[in-house]
């Protein structure tokens, strides 16, 4: 099991229609994919463009087939029209103690 973080600036005046992109992606991500456990959505408390996800998966092909389902090729179209460009930082974890 392990987590993906991913961290990203938007552009200014497109927060609504960014969370509403980025909600469908991970509701459909939690409901329809197996191998993902989790994913949230997180604000920055300082910057009201910088946005975590938080994603929990059972192992690496089920983060490799994440990027291949239709909710995650929408959301990358979605993306592009609200992520700044250069500001998307991924980093993958593994977890150690899970207390939930």
């Amino acid at each position: 099991m392990f987590s993906r973080i991913v961290s990203m600036k938007i552009r200014p005046g497109s927060r609504a229609e960014f969370l509403a992109a980025v909600r469908r992606s991970a509701t459909a991500s939690v409901r329809d994919e197996p191998g993902c456990l989790w994913f949230d959505v997180c604000a920055d408390r300082v910057d009201p463009h910088r946005f975590f996800l938080y994603q929990v998966y059972v192992d690496d092909e089920a983060a490799e087939a994440h990027r291949f389902t239709e909710h995650f090729i929408t959301w990358r179209s979605a993306a592009d029209r609200y992520v700044e460009p250069g500001t998307q930082v991924h980093y993958s974890t593994d977890i150690l103690v899970n207390a939930n």
